[in-house]
């Protein structure tokens, strides 16, 4: 769909399907509408076929995903002189599951990588960690997921410092490490409004952290801005503009259409 206007996009938007968010799909859109908007993605956490009898209460159900399909798809129709909308899902680095998601992937428009952790084991790592050794785990699996092809961008990826109480010597090095090798993938990294609005009352470092971006912006990262909207107000209450001046101020690129990722 061809547009007259600057583009205002967001890839990162969440449905209740997730157990987390809330408000029904249509009414992200409208949100993203009457924000300005210009280009929507959902991109809802994606569900692993786990042989065990496992079930992550924060993810889609595998039964839900050809719904999540439809209505996304229907959405699209329905609203496409007014927003172009485009079917993602967020996924998991977790290695057994990228043929699955590489399967998947022809079906949709984009995956972008979020790095939680893997659940079924016992090993969450995403914003829960708060020893310095932990951060190396984090690292490896973005690391090789990013290396495999399959993700437009890394979500969040200063979301190993939340729950972390200092920069120190161990977060910044992971940090530059992480950067360096998002810029020699050509990965772009995203500033993550969400987590403005979820760490806000944190007494640790939560994110997005400046003291990280600061050094993306040394290791001449691309970055993107999403809302990781879990509720159709944030697209009220997140400020993407302001976001991309202070990625620029820094000298980060920034990519106003995420999906440019992908030239």
């Amino acid at each position: 769909m061809k547009r007259d206007v600057t583009v205002k996009a967001n890839l990162h938007t969440h449905t209740f399907r997730c157990h987390h968010a809330r408000g029904n799909d249509e009414d992200y859109v409208l949100a993203a509408i009457e924000n300005g908007y210009t280009k929507l993605g959902f991109s809802d956490h994606t569900p692993f076929p786990y042989d065990n009898g496992y079930v992550n209460r924060t993810k889609m159900l595998p039964e839900e995903l050809d719904g999540y399909v439809q209505s996304v798809l229907s959405l699209k129709e329905k609203y496409k002189d007014k927003i172009e909308i485009l079917l993602g899902l967020e996924c998991e680095a977790v290695p057994r599951f990228f043929p699955y998601l590489k399967e998947i992937s022809k079906d949709m428009d984009y995956l972008i990588l979020g790095n939680h952790g893997d659940w079924s084991i016992g090993e969450p790592y995403g914003d829960h960690l708060t020893k310095p050794w932990q951060f190396h785990r984090y690292f490896a699996t973005a690391v090789e997921a990013m290396e495999s092809g399959l993700f437009l961008y890394l979500a969040h990826p200063d979301l190993f410092l939340a729950g972390y109480p200092e920069f120190d010597e161990e977060a910044k090095y992971i940090s530059r490490l992480l950067c360096r090798e998002a810029n020699r993938l050509k990965i772009p990294l995203e500033y993550n409004l969400y987590g403005l609005i979820k760490c806000k009352n944190y007494t640790t470092l939560g994110y997005p952290y400046s003291g990280f971006w600061e050094i993306a912006a040394e290791e001449n990262v691309t970055a993107v801005v999403g809302v990781d909207a879990h509720d159709p107000k944030e697209f009220g209450i997140s400020d993407l503009d302001s976001a991309k001046r202070y990625l620029r101020s820094l000298g980060i690129r920034v990519l106003d259409d995420p999906m440019d990722a992908k030239k």
